[in-house]
């Protein structure tokens, strides 16, 4: 029989899980990682784990996805402490450093590893479809501050930001030398396909990367 815990209890387990969860993430992967080993390190039984999960696989997701709305929710803060919409060159800069932040976090090992495929798998399709709903309501809430073209939707802006993201599972291809440059090339592109004209702010054709 599982063990009943307080709701303080539980509130304190469900941050081990996840902090267990990141951890496995980055060291061992999704296959390799199994419930009893989270168990133990969360220093809780493999009865009492399905009670905050059904599977590994959604705890590993749910990890996952809170990782993406709290970059995201920063992303929206630093774009809300400014009075006007922003113009380009500060949006792709911010950009930049939110993918910079992807590239160095413990959701880039899961992407590199080619085991996101693997997750999606195991996973109820209305967790997918919630968290592609989720996808779009947070890209509303960025370009919500960004002169964006009336033609382009925010689904195809979510899109064009899954799209940068996989970009940099590609690096060793790309050339690790030549990779910042690409992504903030990549990224003014983006900025710029999908942004009305600032004033004179893109008159200099030549410019260099921001």
């Amino acid at each position: 029989m599982a063990t009943a815990f307080t709701d303080e209890e539980k509130g304190i387990i469900r941050k081990k899980l996840h902090k267990v969860a990141k951890e496995c993430l980055q060291r061992y992967g999704i296959r390799k990682t199994t419930v009893d080993q989270m168990a133990e390190m969360a220093g809780i039984s493999k009865g009492s784990f399905y009670n905050f999960y059904s599977s590994k696989e959604m705890l590993f997701f749910t990890v996952l996805e809170e990782y993406q709305i709290d970059t995201m929710n920063r992303l929206t803060k630093q774009l809300a402490q400014t009075t006007s919409q922003i113009g380009t060159e500060q949006f792709a800069r911010l950009l930049y450093d939110f993918y910079q932040d992807f590239r160095h976090s413990f959701v880039y090992t899961v992407f590199k590893n080619h085991e996101i495929e693997l997750l999606i798998r195991k996973l109820p399709k209305e967790v997918i479809a919630n968290h592609r709903l989720i996808d779009d309501r947070m890209a509303e809430k960025v370009v919500s501050r960004i002169n964006i073209k009336e033609t382009i939707s925010v689904e195809i802006i979510s899109a064009l930001f899954r799209t940068i993201a996989m970009s940099i599972l590609h690096i060793e291809e790309i050339g690790e030398k030549q990779f910042d440059t690409i992504l903030k090339l990549l990224i003014q592109g983006v900025v710029e396909q999908i942004t009305k004209e600032d004033n004179g702010e893109r008159s200099n054709q030549n410019r260099k990367p921001f």
